[in-house]
């Protein structure tokens, strides 16, 4: 009696794909390089997710969901720890990610959307990218606001902007080689740089 043909595992097989995408960008990951990694042949991963534009949404969705998403817990679940500690947590959880061994170094977002100008770049996974972002900077700012006493929303807004742009460029020099420990002082110096100001 023959084996049973074993099924698709859609999971397995969008996480290969992220890893494609995330070692050597959108434009350099080819459908022959996907097929290929998934063990499938062309006419199957079309069927499977469409195009190339469609496979990197939703991969994009699961990088999200898998690497991104559980380190807002920090930030939005009721806790009585103080705020900086709740956002050092969150931030550091996010570190971890650009510097686990078992990925590709960085943050798959970061260089996304520093390829997204190009012209074969698709609109779709900009337009997502830019709204996570969005909602990652309202949820920073709403915990600045409520749990800081800031009245105007406009600085609690700059401060996490600020926060996220320190984030982002740390993602990028991790996946240059700098290290998960001096990652972390550096968002600690910012951390307390935003304290500092604030309590003066």
């Amino acid at each position: 009696m023959a084996g049973r043909k074993r099924s698709f595992d859609r999971d397995i097989a969008l996480d290969k794909a992220m890893r494609l995408f995330w070692n050597n960008g959108y434009a350099a990951t080819s459908v022959a390089n996907l097929t290929s990694e998934l063990g499938i042949n062309t006419p199957s991963l079309y069927a499977a997710f469409g195009n190339k534009e469609q496979l990197f949404k939703e991969v994009i969705a699961h990088y999200i969901t898998q690497y991104s998403e559980p380190s807002f817990r920090h930030i939005t679940e009721p806790s009585d720890t103080h705020f900086i500690e709740k956002l050092r947590a969150c931030f550091y959880e996010l570190i971890q990610v650009f510097s686990d061994a078992d990925t590709p170094l960085g943050c798959l977002l970061t260089k996304s959307m520093n390829e997204s100008d190009s012209v074969a770049f698709p609109e779709e996974a900009t337009a997502y990218m830019k709204q996570f972002g969005l909602k990652t900077q309202n949820f920073i700012t709403t915990l600045i606001e409520s749990e800081w006493g800031i009245t105007e929303s406009e600085t609690a807004e700059l401060q996490a902007k600020y926060l996220l742009s320190v984030l982002y460029g740390l993602s990028t020099q991790v996946r240059a080689g700098e290290s998960r420990q001096v990652a972390e002082s550096i968002m600690d110096y910012a951390l307390n740089t935003l304290q500092t100001n604030n309590a003066s």
